[in-house]
């Protein structure tokens, strides 16, 4: 799974990826290292998950809303972690 950065800022990066089934993610990230970091992921026609980072832990934000789940699949972690992200604390 490759990741390309998008047209961003090196503080606030825009990240995507293509899943095996050929659907897009888009991942982005907003905040500061002094200021608590939020990573938005959305698959292409499918679920997102919006997470907030602390000491390089990304802990899932429980949304209620079309689309948002809780449940993480497999190849989520990895891509964090790709990254430069310890793990997520579902």
């Amino acid at each position: 799974m490759s990741i390309r950065q998008l047209d961003s800022n090196a503080d606030e990066p825009r990240l995507q990826t293509d899943l095996e089934d050929g659907r897009t993610v888009d991942v982005e990230i907003t905040g500061s290292p002094s200021n608590k970091k939020r990573i938005d992921v959305c698959v292409e026609g499918g679920p997102r998950w919006v997470f907030a980072v602390e000491d390089r832990t990304a802990g899932l934000i429980e949304l209620h809303g079309e689309g948002y789940t809780d449940e993480i699949p497999t190849w989520l972690e990895p891509m964090l972690q790709r990254i430069g992200l310890e793990g997520i604390e579902a």
